[in-house]
């Protein structure tokens, strides 16, 4: 038995083609293909009218799904982020990075298919699998995630940004796989030797979650030591370069998870944060949104900033008003980068070379100052 693709079900009525709209406008079919694919073939009066007759006839132009089985391509891109879209896109360093992608991809004609990563739940691999792509740009997921399996099983060109980082694979060998990302490691080196160079030594880290199953909360010696998460796990590798250069450990230091990256998460484990350490003089959060968080909850703790404690952020994300200290990073950038890459490898063109590092750079500005002599902390206002 041999199916007809392109038959109607029962009571569905048939849609009309392009031999329907060729017959009405008096016109070849391939002079209506041109009117919808190659508009630059025909001149604006004939393919206005084209147009004009499709319309009246109720012909919309080619089905996507069947050209893209003719065609093995989907005419898209996806780009796999771990939290719901709602929660990614409120993160401004998100849209500026998704700003570069599209830079990149505009000028070729194809879609950008944002897919969404669940954090929790069997089916939190669901949109990665159904996709309809050519190739995916993953962006910041833990090597034990769900979501980078997935991604691995399609068998399409991929570009990770930020995480997981290729060296932190060793047992997968792919050449299918790309990366993209900055020196994580010295950025955050530089973001706490900036704070030692003011004289802090009773430091905090607000650190995003260590793994695809991390929880707010304290992170000891050992969830650190099997952190799976690229980033934070390289600016903890950056920030124990700093301390130690200074005569201090890492270990001493008190370090919060905070797995969801949003200015309210930032206020709530900061709190936490310095209700465990009220000693604490100066935080370094991974992202200004954490940092405006941290902030928050010193303002409602009854601490001044930078005067009882100082904040130092990453991304530059934050608006200029709030004066925040932070590390750069050329987010837009690396959009466009991971991007451009990726259509590369799709026309069978990728890069012999890795993609080096990204620059960062730390930018001072009023949420840091040297340490006030010591006072009783007050608790926070209720």
């Amino acid at each position: 038995m041999t199916l007809d693709r392109d038959a109607p079900g029962p009571g569905v009525p048939r849609r009309p083609g392009v031999v329907a709209v060729a017959r009405a406008a008096g016109v070849s079919p391939s002079t209506v293909s041109n009117a919808f694919n190659r508009p630059e073939r025909l001149s604006p009066a004939l393919r206005e009218r084209v147009l004009r007759v499709a319309a009246q006839v109720g012909y919309g132009g080619p089905d996507p799904a069947a050209r893209s089985l003719r065609s093995g391509r989907a005419g898209a891109i996806g780009v796999v982020f771990r939290r719901p879209l709602a929660a990614a896109l409120d993160d401004p360093g998100t849209t500026e990075l998704v700003r570069g992608m599209a830079e990149a991809v505009d000028p070729e004609r194809l879609a950008l298919v944002l897919v969404p990563g669940p954090e929790e739940g069997p089916s939190s691999a669901l949109a990665v699998r159904n996709a309809a792509v050519d190739g995916l740009i993953v962006y910041s997921v833990p090597s034990d995630d769900p979501l980078f399996e997935a991604t691995r099983q399609r068998r399409l060109p991929t570009v990770i940004v930020d995480s997981p980082a290729l060296v932190d694979l060793p047992e997968i060998d792919d050449a299918a796989l790309d990366f993209v990302g900055i020196d994580d490691r010295a950025a955050a080196q530089s973001a706490v030797r900036h704070l030692l160079d003011l004289g802090h030594r009773r430091l905090a880290i607000l650190s995003f979650g260590l793994s695809a199953h991390a929880h707010g909360g304290p992170a000891d010696e050992r969830a650190q030591a099997q952190a799976t998460a690229s980033v934070p796990k390289a600016r903890l590798e950056g920030c124990a370069r700093a301390l130690a250069a200074a005569g201090l450990d890492l270990s001493r230091v008190p370090v919060e998870q905070c797995p969801i990256h949003s200015i309210e998460s930032g206020r709530v484990r900061g709190h936490a944060l310095l209700e465990r350490a009220p000693d604490t003089t100066a935080v370094f959060a991974f992202s200004d949104a954490l940092a405006l968080g941290v902030r928050l909850a010193a303002r409602e703790r009854g601490l001044s900033v930078p005067g009882d404690l100082s904040i130092a952020g990453f991304d530059d994300t934050a608006p200029a008003l709030e004066g925040l200290t932070t590390i750069h990073q050329p987010l837009r950038d690396k959009g466009r980068i991971a991007a451009r890459r990726l259509l590369l490898a799709l026309a069978d063109e990728r890069p012999a070379d890795a993609c080096e590092p990204l620059p960062t750079r730390l930018v001072i500005r009023d949420s840091t100052a040297p340490p006030a002599a010591p006072r009783q902390r007050t608790r926070p206002r209720r």
